[in-house]
């Protein structure tokens, strides 16, 4: 009887942890989802988590799709934005997100995005371009690199 008990005492091992590994299949996009979610949550304080302004490119995403992802960016960013919005860009595919975000970003606007943090979930190898792209508009960077 004394077994039942210490073992009805035990707690159940805690959820992983889905912040702390990449999905291995880039064409899930649920997963992917909830692995950028997860690190959202991390990285941005809850008080600012309702001013995010998400772009997602999933694995393998078209030309004519890519192009108007790059249009709505910069029809997003040429509005305006308030200060205090946080712009996130991720993507299975880093190399192609980087791409976009550069194109989006071509033409600077410097201080525009001044009290704007830019995060981008994805590959080392992106980091710089994608630094240099958004902070030549006045954005701040966060890197969080998808590992």
């Amino acid at each position: 009887c004394a077994l039942f008990t210490l073992g009805a005492c035990e707690k159940a091992a805690p959820p992983p942890d889905p912040a702390l590994n990449v999905p291995a299949n880039a064409a899930d996009s649920v997963a992917w989802k909830a692995y950028i979610s997860a690190i959202v949550k991390k990285m941005v304080p809850a008080d600012k988590s309702k001013r995010i302004f998400a772009t997602f490119v999933e694995q393998g995403q078209d030309e004519d799709k890519n192009a108007r992802t790059v249009e709505n960016i910069k029809n997003f960013v040429g509005r305006g934005i308030a200060e205090g919005t946080l712009i996130l860009f991720a993507s299975p595919d880093s190399a192609l997100m980087a791409d976009i975000v550069e194109k989006a970003f071509a033409e600077p606007k410097p201080d525009l995005l001044k009290g704007i943090s830019v995060i981008f979930i994805g590959q080392k190898t992106e980091e710089e371009r994608v630094r240099t792209a958004v902070t030549a508009w006045g954005a701040t960077f966060l890197f969080h690199e998808a590992k």
